[in-house]
């Protein structure tokens, strides 16, 4: 361990609901041995949707030089959230983001392998701060006004919505992937596709053509901005995704039957998916779907949370965030 880690101002924001309050049974157990190697760790626990924003920020504007995030993928999200203002950039780019996995899904640590808090510990003390990229969404809420969210991880488009609308809401006592997997199996037999045009880099700044955004017009089953490689508690959406290369991994599910969605799920947790026909992937630094009808209702979810509905435009924030990653 450096002597910059031992002496760094430290907030740990805890998210005791996370995992169905495991996360903090899970935070107890290690919390003594962080103390140890960042001496003057101070711990703040979520209250309320929202509240590790207001609590990151808090930190950093009080002199936080590294955030540790504790929960789940939600919980990460809404700590990177205290890091960016009102567009999405990075006000804090000196201080460090770090993870430690206690929730449900946990897939955006599943890149860097999956372990047990107390290895996620000892790891993390010995990593050093690298710069990495994560995402930007512009999109519209559910009451129909716009919105912005950053994502460390995934964002997606379509079915998923439904998919975290079932999961947020299934038997505590599952186990994340059964959840998941339970939940997807359910959203797949009542979704319907919705017709989408989606737009990459160059496409979204050129004027429309007869109402709408030029580009590709599908049958959008699901899409999927990747930052990350994993969602859903471990499915292998993107497999070639970094999350240093300044670009998204981009997948289109299109035309899909509810019968082949399903025979194609069982692919997704291998990454074996992307040969299968109606299987578009595409890498991009911006991307925007946009619904042919503007009554439609197609959902979004970002890193695991469901915020809101198309039409939504995605962008990539290259090299902005310092994170220490176990």
């Amino acid at each position: 361990m450096s002597a910059t880690a031992a002496t760094c101002k430290t907030t740990a924001i805890v998210n005791p609901m996370a995992s169905s309050g495991a996360a903090r049974r899970r935070w107890e157990t290690v919390r003594e041995a962080i103390e140890v190697r960042f001496p003057g760790l101070e711990t703040r626990y979520t209250e309320a949707v929202g509240h590790a924003t207001e609590l990151c920020r808090e930190a950093l504007e009080a002199g936080s030089e590294l955030i540790l995030s504790v929960g789940g993928d939600g919980t990460n999200n809404e700590v990177l959230g205290g890091f960016v203002d009102e567009r999405g950039c990075n006000r804090f780019p000196d201080a460090v983001l770090s993870v430690l996995a206690a929730g449900t899904g946990g897939d955006f640590q599943r890149m860097f392998g999956r372990a047990k808090v107390q290895r996620q510990v000892e790891r993390l003390c010995a990593a050093e701060p690298r710069l990495i990229d994560y995402g930007v969404a512009h999109f519209t809420t559910a009451d129909g006004r716009p919105a912005m969210r950053p994502f460390l991880n995934i964002a997606s488009v379509g079915v998923s919505g439904e998919v975290v609308r079932r999961v947020n809401a299934s038997n505590a006592q599952l186990g994340p992937t059964l959840k998941y997997l339970l939940g997807t199996l359910e959203a797949i037999r009542v979704w319907r596709n919705g017709q989408v045009v989606l737009s990459f880099d160059d496409e979204i700044d050129a004027a429309p053509v007869d109402g709408l955004p030029v580009g590709q017009r599908v049958d959008l089953t699901l899409g999927i901005v990747g930052n990350g490689q994993y969602f859903g508690a471990g499915m292998w959406v993107c497999p070639s995704a970094e999350i240093d290369d300044g670009i998204f991994d981009t997948i289109a599910v299109v035309g899909m039957s509810r019968t082949k969605l399903t025979a194609t799920l069982t692919k997704v947790f291998k990454g074996k998916h992307l040969r299968t026909k109606g299987v578009n992937h595409r890498q991009a630094q911006r991307m925007a779907m946009t619904p042919v009808s503007t009554a439609a209702d197609i959902p979004i979810e970002i890193d695991g949370e469901q915020v809101g509905v198309l039409p939504a435009r995605f962008e990539i924030q290259r090299a902005a965030l310092r994170v220490r990653i176990s």
